[in-house]
């Protein structure tokens, strides 16, 4: 019986997608909780892939590889396993996307399922995504939240812009940033309502703000 969690943070790191699957299952029939799947196996796993992304260690392979292992990983086992009691009718609108002059995905991806699992409408822009088209977006889907995603530091003055667009058609959608690059930054300092610290962080912030 496999009960170490590290070796699902190995299996996903190594791109061993099927691996991945099979470990995260037979953690969850011992009695690991679905959350710690993710937060303890998942995201570990994570934050290697974004050093390894912004390093001389960065091969594209070895990342699309690993990438795969862990939305299978999310795709098969975490979506089957999550429980939200919240009613389908008091769901929101989400846009959600890498902002410009990054073009990672893997985190956003995570933080896509983990909303959508849960009930929340999910409208994915992408990458590389200018400023103004969250705002945009969000007027068109008339959504309830803005989620941005960075995982290098030179996109922070993008991330800035967000809420000056925002006030320029005089909303108050909140801001949400999260990843490598801004987790550890201050909503003041990026200009938004709240930094997520990790996927859940961010869904958690939405389920308090009900």
């Amino acid at each position: 019986m496999i009960n170490n969690i590290d070796t699902l943070v190995q299996a996903v790191i190594e791109g061993r997608h099927r691996d991945a699957v099979a470990i995260a299952e037979q953690l969850l029939s011992s009695g690991i909780n679905v959350y710690n799947i993710v937060e303890d196996g998942l995201s570990p796993a994570l934050k290697a892939l974004d050093v390894k992304c912004t390093s001389d260690e960065f091969n594209l392979l070895e990342i699309m590889l690993a990438g795969r292992a862990m939305l299978e990983v999310m795709d098969k086992v975490v979506a089957k396993h999550l429980d939200f009691d919240q009613p389908m009718n008091q769901k929101n609108t989400i846009i959600l996307g890498s902002i410009k002059g990054d073009i990672h995905e893997l985190g956003k991806h995570v933080v896509r399922i983990l909303l959508s699992c849960a009930g929340y409408k999910v409208i994915d822009l992408g990458q590389d995504v200018e400023p103004k088209r969250f705002v945009e977006a969000a007027v068109e889907a008339k959504a309830d939240y803005i989620f941005i995603s960075g995982l290098i530091s030179v996109i922070v003055p993008h991330v800035r812009e967000v809420k000056g667009f925002l006030k320029q058609l005089n909303l108050t959608i909140p801001v949400v940033a999260g990843g490598a690059a801004l987790q550890q930054m201050t909503a003041e300092s990026l200009n938004v309502d709240y930094v997520a610290k990790d996927a859940f962080d961010g869904l958690h912030y939405v389920q308090r703000m009900r």
